[in-house]
């Protein structure tokens, strides 16, 4: 007789599971990269602004340029600001999608460790009937009393 689990379809479905936690903590990771990536560029844009202002300034400028630079590093700022608060959340999701993620895996790990039980019980009866079988025979080829000739 083969050996069936019982609950083989729940082990099935914590796999699956297990396995779209894996892919979601996969898609918020390339997320949080490409909003790291994004607001490296963004600073990388202030430190540019910043640096032609100072520039502009070594010379004769207009008011209303120099309030241009001023009011274009600040907007900088504010995004820069803007990108970091979206890169902390998505620090927070990559948090939780890793503690789904360790919850689906000791789960699989549970039902795992379950069918792992059940396999040795069922081998452990198969051993148990195998002896009751092997003790028939010896008793009906020496009989009951142990008669031995």
């Amino acid at each position: 007789m083969a050996y069936h689990f019982k609950l083989e379809t729940v082990l099935g479905l914590r796999r699956n599971l297990e396995e779209l936690a894996q892919q979601k903590l996969a898609k918020v990771l390339a997320l949080l990269e490409e909003q790291k990536l994004k607001l490296a560029a963004l600073r990388q844009q202030r430190q540019e602004l910043i640096a032609e202002f100072e520039e502009r300034k070594q010379r004769q400028m207009s008011a209303p340029i120099f309030a241009f630079y001023v009011e274009g590093i600040f907007r900088k700022e504010q995004e820069i600001e803007t990108g970091q608060a979206i890169v902390d959340v998505g620090q927070g999701a990559v948090v939780q999608a890793r503690e789904e993620l360790a919850c689906k895996v000791q789960d699989k790990k549970v039902m795992e460790k379950a069918k792992e039980r059940d396999y040795q019980k069922f081998l452990l009866a198969g051993l148990k009937k195998e002896q009751n079988e092997a003790d028939e025979q010896m008793v009906l080829r020496f009989g009951r009393k142990g008669n031995l000739h």
